[in-house]
């Protein structure tokens, strides 16, 4: 003998009143799609934020270079000419590459010792390497800035804002 349902029991219903439970294949891969082309709108801009962030690493190595010489000059009355952890008057107390890694550094001192430049390039085996606008920067004894995009073209003006 069966019993009339109650009213807090299951409800009948028809067939064509059924609830929906979770979502189709279709829903989901139409949020798939937007996702993906929120994505790949994005990327790009973020690449560029990246890039312009980690240049402060080459910016922060220079400055430390600038600093190093001219402390050096004070005591030796010429720039250091290379890298190293020697005392020698020839070299400068640091790394050949910037904290974080990102940037190859270089010097070039005129024979005098008078005059240096220093640089930083991105490394070949890190993401800057894809940074097109500010593959290199490059700092003097006078404190001029300098930049080269990926061609190699040095920029007096800093219309790629890469220092800063």
């Amino acid at each position: 003998m069966h019993a009339a349902p109650h009213d807090n029991d299951l409800k009948w219903r028809q067939p064509s009143e059924r609830v929906p439970r979770g979502f189709t294949l279709i829903e989901l891969l139409i949020t798939l799609a937007v996702v993906a082309i929120l994505s790949a709108i994005a990327w790009p801009g973020y690449a560029s934020i990246m890039h312009r962030a980690q240049r402060n690493d080459a910016r922060l190595a220079l400055l430390y270079i600038q600093q190093l010489q001219e402390m050096h000059y004070a005591n030796h009355l010429r720039y250091a000419a290379k890298f190293g952890s020697s005392s020698d008057t020839e070299t400068l107390a640091t790394s050949e590459r910037s904290d974080s890694g990102h940037y190859l550094l270089s010097l070039s001192v005129a024979e005098d010792g008078q005059r240096y430049t220093a640089t930083a390039r991105a490394s070949a085996d890190g993401s800057q390497r894809r940074d097109r606008a500010c593959q290199q920067l490059a700092v003097d004894e006078s404190g001029r800035r300098r930049s080269a995009d990926s061609q190699g073209t040095w920029k007096e003006q800093d219309e790629h804002r890469c220092w800063g």
